[in-house]
C-alpha cells in the first residue's frame, strides 16, 4: 500500500515492495504518471501485476484495478492519473500487489520431469500431493523429497534462475518460519516457474540470470523455513488472473516408470538413461537378512551365518507403499529340505519386516541355505547364508 501522494513534491515519489517491485511517481501539467520497474529481474522475466487507486479530483486514464505484465527489469510507465479541476486539491492512493511469472503462461503437461537430486541417492518422498502437513491450498501439487542436510539438488528441468534467497538460518514447526526458507526459482521455456526450498543457510550454488541444463547442480538441501526436518520442497506453478500461486502436478522419470505422479512413501532413484525400468516392489540392495529386529541396517546385517537358536527377520523396503503378497522360499542347498511363508503388506507400510522361525525347524539346519523371495510371480531377491545348530 503507497501512502497518500500530493503533486506539489518537487522530487518523484517511490515505494518498494520487498525492495523488488517498485512504484515511482512523476508529476506532470495535468497529473501524475505512475511507473512500475521489478528491480531483481532479468530481461527474461516476467512480473504479474494487478495495481488499484483511491483518488480524490483525478481519473485514470487506463480502467482500474489494472492487470498488467511487467517483461523484463525495464522502468514502465503503466498509467496517467489526470487532474480533473485544478481549482481543487487532488490526493492518491496506490495499491498494487505482484508475482513473479506470467498469468497468461501454460504448462507443457507433456514434460516429464527428472529428479532433483543426485544419481547415487536413494529417496523417500515424505510428502506428496495434498499433503496434510502444508501441502493444502496453494501447495496442494508440492513434493517434498526426504533429502538429508547438505545433499546436493539437481535441476530437475532446464530454464532460467530468477530469484534466490540463501541468508536465512532459522527453521522448525511455527508459522513464524513460514517466510524464512531459503530457495532457488527457475523459469521454464513455457513460462512456469519451478521452487526448490528449505535449502541451508549459504546453499545457493548459482545466480540470478543463469541458465541452467536438466542435471545442473543448484545448491544444498536444508531445513530452513517451515520444516520439522531436513528436506527439498519441490513445486512447479504459474501465477493466477488474482495473483495466486497455482501449483501443477508433475511427473517423473523414475527406476519403474517412464513417467510417474509421485506418492507419499515412494523410494526413488535416478534410472541412467538406456537402462531398464525396475520390475520390482522391493528395494534389493536395502533388503537384508538379521538375527535383531532392533538393528537392521546395511551395517549391522552384514553376518552371512546364523544359528538356529534365535529366528531369522527378513526386512524389505517397499518402493511404493500399496497392499504387496510376498512368498519366501528357504531352500537348504543339496537336499530336499525346503520351507515357505506367505505375508501381505499394509497400504501403509514404506518398509515391511517378516519373521523366519529357525528355532522350530524340526530337520537338519546346518549347511548352506538360499532364501528366495517372490512378489506377485516375480522373483525379487535371492539372499544366501549358513545355518549352524549352535
Amino acid at each position: 500500500m503507497i501512502p497518500f501522494g500530493f503533486l506539489f513534491a518537487e522530487e518523484p515519489q517511490s515505494y518498494c515492495s520487498m525492495e523488488r517491485v517498485c512504484v515511482e511517481f512523476v508529476s506532470t501539467l495535468n497529473g501524475v504518471d505512475v511507473y512500475f520497474h521489478n528491480k531483481i529481474a532479468t530481461k527474461h522475466t516476467d512480473t504479474s501485476l494487478s495495481v488499484s487507486a483511491v483518488m480524490v479530483n483525478m481519473k485514470s486514464n487506463k480502467p482500474l484495478p489494472l492487470l498488467a505484465v511487467l517483461r523484463g527489469n525495464r522502468k514502465v510507465k503503466l498509467f496517467q492519473l489526470k487532474t480533473i479541476s485544478k481549482k481543487k486539491k487532488i490526493s492518491y492512493k496506490i495499491q498494487y500487489k505482484w508475482i513473479l511469472g506470467n498469468f497468461l503462461s501454460k504448462h507443457n503437461s507433456s514434460y516429464i520431469y527428472d529428479l532433483p537430486f543426485d544419481s547415487k541417492l536413494k529417496v523417500r518422498v515424505s510428502q506428496s500431493y495434498f499433503g496434510q502437513k502444508s501441502h493444502t491450498g496453494d501447495n496442494r501439487y508440492s513434493i517434498d523429497f526426504g533429502l538429508q542436510e547438505d545433499e546436493l539438488i539437481l535441476a530437475a528441468r532446464p530454464g532460467l534462475v530468477i530469484d534466490t534467497q540463501d541468508k536465512n538460518i532459522e527453521g522448525g514447526l511455527d508459522p513464524k518460519f513460514k517466510e524464512s526458507a531459503n530457495y532457488i526459482k527457475v523459469l521454464h521455456d513455457d513460462g512456469t516457474i519451478a521452487e526448490y526450498a528449505h535449502l541451508r543457510y549459504r546453499g545457493v550454488l548459482v545466480k540470478i540470470g543463469q541458465k541452467v541444463s536438466l542435471g545442473t547442480v543448484l545448491g544444498h538441501s536444508g531445513n530452513t523455513g517451515y520444516s520439522e526436518g531436513p528436506h527439498l520442497h519441490f513445486e512447479v506453478y504459474q501465477p493466477t488472473k488474482s495473483l495466486r500461486k497455482k501449483t501443477i502436478p508433475t511427473k517423473f522419470r523414475t527406476q519403474v516408470f517412464e513417467a510417474e505422479t509421485l506418492t507419499e512413501g515412494a523410494l526413488l532413484w535416478k534410472r541412467e538413461f538406456g537402462s531398464p525400468i525396475e520390475k520390482k516392489v522391493l528395494d534389493a540392495e536395502g533388503t537384508f537378512i538379521c538375527d535383531r529386529l532392533d538393528v537392521i541396517t546395511e551395517e549391522s546385517c552384514k553376518q552371512t551365518s546364523f544359528s538356529k537358536l534365535s529366528p531369522i527377520y527378513v526386512l524389505v523396503p517397499i518402493l511404493r507403499p500399496d497392499v504387496h503378497k510376498f512368498q519366501l522360499q528357504l531352500q537348504k542347498k543339496e537336499s530336499a529340505i525346503r520351507y515357505e511363508y506367505a505375508w501381505e503388506t499394509k497400504k501403509e507400510d514404506w518398509i515391511s519386516t517378516f519373521m523366519i522361525p529357525i528355532q522350530d525347524f524340526q530337520d537338519p539346519v546346518d549347511g548352506e541355505w538360499v532364501l528366495s523371495i517372490w512378489s506377485n510371480g516375480n522373483l525379487q531377491k535371492k539372499i544366501e547364508f549358513q545355518l549352524t545348530s549352535l
